[in-house]
């Protein structure tokens, strides 16, 4: 045979090795930095924190040889610099998340409540002061608001050596900002609240005065965080609850309605886009998801500004990890995990699915799946209505919630119309709040935290983001598999 024909007989060959091959560094190269830190702070409970940053390093890099199909020229210094820079990282946040803080045995003297949680049996506060931030449990119906100053007096613990918790709860607290328990002989509030948190009560009171119950529930939790149980807790159980987190829909829709008012480029948008979204964000109470996606958003922001493509799932592992490198301990939140493992699974299986009507049904399913284990593990079941309803319910919720939005501008403002938009507002609500608990009843059921879930989890969520790095079918679901079992060995230690 010729050297024509044989070129004839292979065309097909020839075609498909001469496309472009995805590479992960060029796709995604803020993943492999991300994927290295958050093993290593998963790991380092099991393991002590150098053999963890070493095993999180060798998985990493054993991922990103097994996803790269084709090695280039420039490939090995590319590597050694994402490699380099992992290690760096690694090896500082661990030291700060194993560092042990210096407390004093008892405390007495002025602080500021910077967060209450509400409990059946008792709240939670964490209370700033001397420099140091305290987790207080405060039992009865009069405790402290936040935002106010109390006067305190107590004993200071290292948090989780009290008996009350594990390591893992001393781990959520130090997540939420506390550095020792102090148990408290007396406490009472001594001046009102003030900053941010007495401008979220203003909120959530201007709302109530001006618009109908629903609608005012609804707008002051997207606005100022603040939760009302009377609207939260059906959808709580419906599986619904997500909806209510300040994230990436609320963040967008904020966005949008200033970038309408702004011209497509230049500085003016760029500034009072950046301005408006962070401000609404502290409003919020700084919620993780809020915060990934305000980073998010200004990494766009900034690609338009230098003319630089946009990748959303490079984007949101670099918005995690700037927030990692914040705080290390961000990632034994449950907001915090919540809201990587849905961002980086969405962004990471969107393109996959393209805009078909698949992607309505396919993404919304799955990203139950990957996400049920974080919040069964934590709240100990999670409702199986919201594998079904969350199809409908998020993107209904996304024509709603500005739609909502907007009908409440003319009774917040007094504006003309404003009796009849309030009314169109609740209706809205209302007939979304009904089919919320009708599905609820419906699809009534939990599941609670297993082995199987969390396999099936760590398969789906490693799979889309291989394939979002260019590895391709089989090489995804090969690195998907090794990676569960991985994940699996090592949350059995």
């Amino acid at each position: 045979m010729d050297t024509e024909s044989k070129s004839a007989g292979n065309a097909p060959e020839i075609m498909f090795s001469a496309a472009p091959v995805r590479q992960p560094l060029s796709e995604a190269p803020a993943f492999f930095i991300l994927l290295p830190l958050a093993l290593s702070l998963f790991l380092c409970g099991a393991m002590p924190p150098a053999a963890a940053a070493l095993s999180a390093l060798f998985s990493s890099a054993a991922v990103l040889f097994f996803c790269t199909r084709e090695i280039k020229k420039g490939f090995s210094p590319v590597f050694a610099a994402v490699m380099l820079a992992s290690a760096v990282l690694c090896a500082v946040s661990l030291h700060r998340v194993c560092a042990v803080p210096e407390l004093p045995d008892s405390i007495e003297g002025r602080g500021r409540v910077l967060s209450v949680l509400r409990r059946r049996y008792d709240s939670a506060l964490l209370i700033s002061s001397g420099g140091r931030r305290y987790l207080c449990r405060v039992k009865g119906e009069k405790v402290p608001r936040e935002g106010s100053t109390v006067y305190m007096r107590g004993a200071v613990f290292a948090l989780g050596r009290r008996g009350k918790g594990s390591q893992k709860t001393a781990r959520y607290w130090r997540a939420k900002g506390a550095e020792g328990e102090a148990v408290l002989f007396e406490i009472r509030e001594i001046s009102p609240p003030k900053g941010i948190p007495r401008w979220r009560m203003l909120i959530a009171e201007y709302a109530d005065e001006r618009l109908m119950p629903l609608s005012a529930a609804y707008i002051t939790a997207f606005t100022a965080g603040i939760r009302d149980p009377l609207v939260y807790e059906p959808h709580k159980r419906a599986g619904t609850a997500h909806l209510f987190a300040v994230s990436g829909l609320h963040v967008w829709t904020a966005a949008a309605l200033i970038l309408f008012f702004l011209p497509r480029r230049g500085l003016l948008r760029f500034a009072a886009v950046s301005a408006a979204v962070w401000f609404y964000v502290f409003i919020a109470g700084l919620p993780p998801g809020g915060i990934r996606a305000a980073l998010m958003l200004q990494m766009i922001l900034l690609s338009e500004a230098v003319g630089r493509p946009r990748s959303a799932f490079n984007n949101v592992s670099a918005a995690l990890l700037l927030m990692l490198l914040y705080d290390p301990m961000s990632f034994y939140d449950t907001g915090w995990r919540l809201s990587a493992a849905g961002a980086l699974f969405v962004s990471a299986s969107a393109p996959l699915f393209g805009r078909s009507w698949l992607s309505f049904i396919c993404i919304p399913v799955l990203l139950w799946f990957v996400t049920a284990p974080v919040a069964a593990s934590v709240f100990g079941e999670v409702p199986l209505a919201g594998l079904v309803l969350n199809i409908a319910a998020v993107p209904a919720f996304a024509v709603i919630f500005p739609l909502v939005l907007l009908l409440s501008l003319p009774p917040l403002f007094a504006l003309p119309g404003s009796d009849a938009a309030a009314s169109a507002s609740e209706t809205i609500l209302t007939v979304f709040q009904e089919a919320i608990e009708r599905g609820a009843e419906l699809f009534s059921g939990a599941l609670i935290f297993d082995s199987a879930l969390f396999m099936l989890s760590v398969f789906i969520f490693s799979a889309a983001c291989a394939l979002r790095c260019g590895a391709g079918l089989k090489r995804s679901a090969a690195a998907a598999l090794i990676f569960m079992f991985f994940m699996s060995y090592s949350a059995a230690m």
